[in-house]
């Protein structure tokens, strides 16, 4: 009798989980800034002043250091400009960036102050 022990095909899974389902996440489809490279999912979003968005900078002095949600997949704006934002939910603390660094307690805190988003 043979013995048949091959591999049909195989498949990596990748990618982020950036919601949490403790509370169901409401995601928009939001315009972003052309050309302001690629930004992560996890990412904390702000809006410029032209309202389109883009990545949350808390040393900044205008609109852009307010957060307004979450980016939850990954958008190349040299492509694409549309792409999903979680703006009221729960989300996980693991998962955020801020300017695509790991985002500190204050970010953290400036996120559940600014918009309906709870973080775990």
């Amino acid at each position: 009798m043979a013995t048949v022990n091959g591999v049909v095909g195989t498949q990596t899974i990748t990618g982020k989980t950036v919601t949490d389902g403790r509370h169901p996440a409401v995601i928009r489809i939001m315009e972003f800034a052309s050309d302001a490279g690629t930004i992560q999912a996890g990412e904390i979003i702000a809006l410029d002043a032209s309202g389109k968005a883009v990545s949350f900078d808390p040393a900044a002095s205008d609109s852009t250091n307010t957060p307004v949600g979450v980016c939850t997949e990954d958008i190349d704006t040299s492509k694409d400009t549309a792409g999903s934002v979680a703006v009221h939910g729960t989300v996980m603390k693991k998962s955020l960036l801020t300017k695509g660094s790991a985002s500190s307690a204050a970010h953290v805190a400036s996120l559940e102050t600014n918009a309906p988003i709870w973080v775990f």
